[in-house]
């Protein structure tokens, strides 16, 4: 089984041993995003999610033994425990920007170190919240026995063990990539003790056997094992086969993010591109992201939509042609990141006119994140990234419009896989590597991963997108900042 905890929701999986979808189930969730940008959901909303989509799963393959559970996870998104396992509070979300100038702070504390052992440190970074919430109440933080990650806390809830993985590990802000362990010395400059963070292992290790009493409440086994996973990007580039290099995955769900695989990291990376250790030995990834995509999306149906499903939105983009009709979007509604760093960057309409409508708008949102991967495709080709065959996968890759527009925009075939939520069975994956059913991850993923459809680029359109791609660029680079400006 997979379990994936995503922004907006948890989703599990049950798979054979070929790689067949046995039994799926989904639990959305929403968190609450403040008028200055908090956003926090209680940590036992996610929980209690993840045990539904997990029951439904096992009800739909009644007779079938779990015999492995792993989980793929967002980072950043992290709660603090007291001594009797309460939540001090309710958890922050990746995406919450609250601790800017906390990151700022210990960025600076952390040049006293060598370069060697000075770790990342960031804005989103759990670290960096969890600082913000000990200067906001240093009373209720003082009690914090345990910090740990999303993934980690439902790792704790099932085993009793506060384990992690190194990519999960890694977006706390304090891990160093030399020993693949949290810094001692960061950790004691922004206050913190070693013990009061996970014990960091490889993904697909095996952790422990869920508890007996956790385990009837989710409806597992009792012999069921909990293997260590990873991070939801790696899982769903392992899902859609991701396990050499030249082939990209794209996730279009709430963001859009493409990670390809190399041997070896391009030096040095430049800004909007982001790099690291893959999951899979002797492999490290490439990613390039946007904050918001599917959101977007999400966006426009619930204020615009009348009612209406994406698919049927998506129905009547069908019947308008390439370009919009001259309509030009930015989907930058948070900020930008790849490939062209800029957090004050905002969504923007251009090329309005009275006989434009809906259709032309959810169409150029469409074609926008289109262009969004496009450029993104771009800078890591500049690179010297080959790129061969791209794997579209989440949520966005179960409307065919899209994924043909994705591959008359980039020029590159866009595959769509058996299973599109490919980060549930890239945790799986992990799960079966931690079983023993396979040797290497590489292999898993291999054998396990199946296309259902090809979209190929149609060059009768290529002129009309690339007209519309170089409105884009255009707009992109007006760096729209805020409302007014």
């Amino acid at each position: 089984m997979g379990v994936d905890l995503g922004g907006t929701g948890a989703k599990a999986g049950l798979f054979d041993i070929h790689g067949r979808l046995l039994g799926f189930g989904q639990k959305t969730y929403a968190p609450e995003v403040s008028p200055d940008g908090h956003a926090e959901i209680p940590i036992e909303t996610i929980y209690a999610a993840a045990l539904e989509s997990a029951r439904t799963a096992l009800a739909a393959a009644p007779g079938v033994e779990t015999v492995a559970l792993s989980i793929s996870s967002q980072g950043q998104t992290y709660v603090a425990l007291d001594e009797a396992d309460r939540p001090l509070h309710r958890a922050v979300m990746w995406y919450d920007s609250r601790a800017a100038d906390q990151a700022a702070r210990l960025a600076v504390l952390f040049e006293q170190l060598p370069s060697s052992a000075r770790p990342s440190i960031n804005t989103l970074a759990s670290v960096s919240k969890a600082v913000w919430w000990r200067e906001r109440d240093p009373g209720l933080m003082a009690r914090a026995r345990r910090i740990l990650l999303l993934p980690e806390y439902l790792v704790y809830r099932l085993t009793g063990e506060a384990v992690t993985d190194y990519n999960t590990a890694e977006s706390t802000g304090v891990l160093l990539i030399s020993t693949g362990d949290f810094s001692i010395e960061a950790l004691k400059l922004a206050g913190f003790r070693r013990d009061q963070f996970a014990r960091v292992v490889p993904s697909g290790q095996k952790i422990g056997v869920v508890r007996e009493s956790v385990a009837r409440e989710w409806g597992l086994p009792s012999r069921c094992v909990l293997v260590s996973g990873t991070n939801d990007q790696y899982a769903g580039a392992l899902g859609a086969g991701n396990c050499r290099p030249g082939i990209l995955s794209e996730t279009t769900g709430t963001c859009l993010a493409g990670v390809t695989l190399v041997e070896r990291l391009p030096q040095p990376l430049p800004d909007g591109l982001f790099g690291g250790c893959f999951p899979i030995p002797g492999m490290s990834f490439v990613m390039a992201y946007s904050k918001t995509a599917g959101l977007v999306l999400n966006w426009f149906r619930d204020n615009f939509g009348c009612g209406l499903s994406l698919k049927e939105l998506d129905a009547e983009a069908a019947g308008i042609p390439p370009g919009a009709r001259g309509v030009s979007m930015i989907p930058h509604f948070d900020g930008a990141v790849s490939p062209n760093p800029d957090p004050a960057v905002r969504g923007i309409f251009s090329g309005l006119t009275l006989r434009h409508g809906r259709a032309e708008l959810y169409r150029s949102i469409l074609e926008a994140l289109a262009f969004s991967l496009r450029e993104n495709i771009e800078h890591m080709q500049a690179q010297g990234i080959a790129l061969t065959t791209v794997r579209s996968i989440g949520g966005g890759a179960k409307s065919a419009l899209w994924l043909q527009i994705k591959a008359d925009v980039t020029g590159l075939s866009i595959e769509q896989p058996e299973v599109t939520e490919s980060a549930v069975l890239g945790a799986a994956m992990l799960a079966a590597v931690g079983w023993g059913s396979f040797v290497r991850l590489a292999e898993a993923s291999e054998q396990l991963y199946r296309k259902r459809a090809v979209f190929t680029p149609d060059p009768a359109r290529r002129a009309a997108y690339d007209e519309a791609y170089a409105r884009y660029r255009a707009l992109c680079g007006k760096k729209v900042h805020g409302v007014g400006k």
